[in-house]
């Protein structure tokens, strides 16, 4: 499948060392995803899932935010599909891909992300956001509920009690309470979210494919696990590691300081 063309709502770019870059391209409307966009979104993210020269993803959006969320508008044009089904068809896909690869996906937070962004920000593996960037759940304030494994996303990393608070409140979540919370890696100067998602990029491109991809998945499936389950995964997990080409290249340079 083709890189996506802006009218999709997507720009795509690889770097060296199988670094792509997706960024949302609708800045007139703080990155909102469409139907259109969020079809091409999910596409394009499925096919860089199977592609074996890709080794990190990153996401990120034009403009002075990462994604305002659905397109309300298109409420506005007499849409009457039902919530779950455009969940399953737009945006579920996408994300259960994100969560699913074997290679790590970085969101590159700038501005705001809010409603169903906030989905692509927790299904990623690494998280930059820049200094004035933050989250926000605004779904009760129109009588939704948050969607796209927020909720999920949320209760397993923050209790219930916090994530109650900031989803029914709607409370804003800045950079720096997303780092002390755990829902972000790093915070960097407002225009510096890219670089340093890229910096990040390289390091994890360098790692063993096998072991980093072994590694995202047995973290994944450890939050459903019983710590008996964990260890036998692991050690499954381990064994295809040890099969992999450079497994030995690696110690061998670990043995060497090299």
């Amino acid at each position: 499948m083709s890189p996506p063309s802006t009218s999709s709502g997507l720009v795509e770019h690889r770097i060296e060392l199988g670094i792509v870059e997706l960024g949302l391209a609708r800045p007139e409307v703080r990155n909102a995803l469409n139907e259109v966009t969020a079809i091409a979104l999910c596409e394009r993210l499925q096919a860089l899932a199977q592609d074996p020269t890709v080794r990190c993803v990153i996401l990120y959006g034009l403009g002075q935010a990462f994604c305002a969320g659905a397109d309300l508008g298109e409420f506005d044009t007499g849409n009457q599909r039902l919530a779950s089904e455009r969940l399953a068809t737009l945006f579920e896909p996408a994300l259960n891909a994100m969560v699913a690869m074997d290679k790590p996906v970085i969101a590159a937070v700038s501005g705001a992300a809010a409603g169903i962004g906030v989905s692509y920000v927790l299904a990623s593996d690494l998280v930059v956001m820049g200094k004035s960037a933050y989250l926000k759940l605004a779904f009760i304030n129109i009588g939704l509920i948050p969607d796209g494994g927020a909720c999920w996303h949320l209760a397993h990393r923050l209790g219930h009690a916090r994530a109650f608070e900031l989803t029914a409140m709607a409370t804003p979540i800045d950079a720096a309470q997303c780092l002390s919370l755990g829902l972000a890696n790093r915070v960097v100067n407002d225009g510096e979210e890219l670089a340093e998602a890229r910096q990040l990029a390289q390091e994890l491109a360098s790692r063993s494919p096998t072991a980093l991809a072994a590694t995202k998945h047995a973290l994944r499936e450890a939050s459903q696990l019983t710590l008996q389950e964990t260890m036998r995964l692991e050690g499954q997990l381990q064994d295809h590691c040890k099969s992999a080409p450079d497994f030995q290249e690696r110690v061998q340079a670990f043995r060497q300081r090299r």
